[in-house]
């Protein structure tokens, strides 16, 4: 609950900054698109809390004792990592998997992002996501005897940086501030390269919060300007509705 507590009050937040620091002034503030967001991930998040939460229990076998992981601030530190990590490979897999690309283009259908853009997903890419940490946390490593807020703190940097990437926000990676910062973390301007429309041709930044798996790893394809268009090309276009990308109907041209 907390976790989808923080990522509210950053979807808020960055809403707000996106309309006061538009990168696209003439988006609007709010969009048909910001609507059908909100409605899927309230959707979302109650299947979560009425389906997910109920079968947690059953994995939480912690194969790997982690008590040994005494210090809070490690544990924060070890349960980000591992996290941030295995989104970067489960949301390359995304793009590079053609059945689970099936079901994550829903993400890449919106031509106009802002900050409540990540909760545009397929049920499926939610799944896999909301079972990540407890796969990491729960079945793999044994972290009962952890402080409660590491992982949950771990969770909410992403939702805020999942927020802050996504936000229709002026961002000028070339001032000083923003070279600094892009040299690790994740913002509006490196992940704009992620949804761009030439996505067949300029395919990667899939880092959530941090920025240095897609250099390690050679996907960085950020450029200095921003894409021309965001979406989905023609052939991979699906009906902007609540249900119909749910049910993946195609976009009728």
């Amino acid at each position: 609950m907390t976790g989808a507590l923080v990522q509210c009050g950053a979807i808020g937040t960055f809403m707000v900054l996106g309309a006061l620091y538009a990168r696209r002034p003439a988006q609007g503030f709010v969009t048909r698109d910001t609507l059908i967001n909100l409605a899927n991930g309230a959707l979302l998040f109650a299947f979560r809390a009425g389906v997910i939460a109920g079968v947690v229990g059953w994995l939480e076998v912690g194969l790997v004792d982690a008590s040994l992981v005494s210090a809070p601030a490690v544990q924060f530190a070890l349960a980000f990592l591992m996290l941030d990590f295995s989104r970067y490979w489960l949301h390359r897999a995304h793009h590079r998997v053609e059945w689970l690309w099936m079901f994550h283009r829903v993400h890449h259908m919106s031509e106009r992002l802002d900050s409540t853009s990540g909760l545009r997903m397929h049920i499926v890419d939610f799944i896999q996501l909301a079972f990540l940490p407890v796969l990491l946390f729960g079945a793999l490593l044994n972290t009962s005897q952890w402080a409660p807020w590491t992982i949950v703190a771990a969770l909410s940097v992403g939702g805020v940086f999942d927020a802050f990437q996504h936000a229709n926000l002026r961002w000028n990676p070339d001032t000083r501030f923003g070279r600094i910062w892009g040299l690790a973390f994740n913002n509006p301007h490196f992940h704009a390269w992620h949804h761009t429309r030439d996505g067949a041709d300029c395919d990667g930044n899939y880092g959530n919060t941090l920025v240095i798996w897609d250099r390690m790893f050679g996907s960085d394809v950020t450029q200095d300007h921003l894409p021309e268009a965001f979406g989905l090309e023609p052939d991979q276009a699906i009906e902007n509705s609540l249900v119909a990308m749910q049910l993946l109907q195609r976009r009728v041209s």
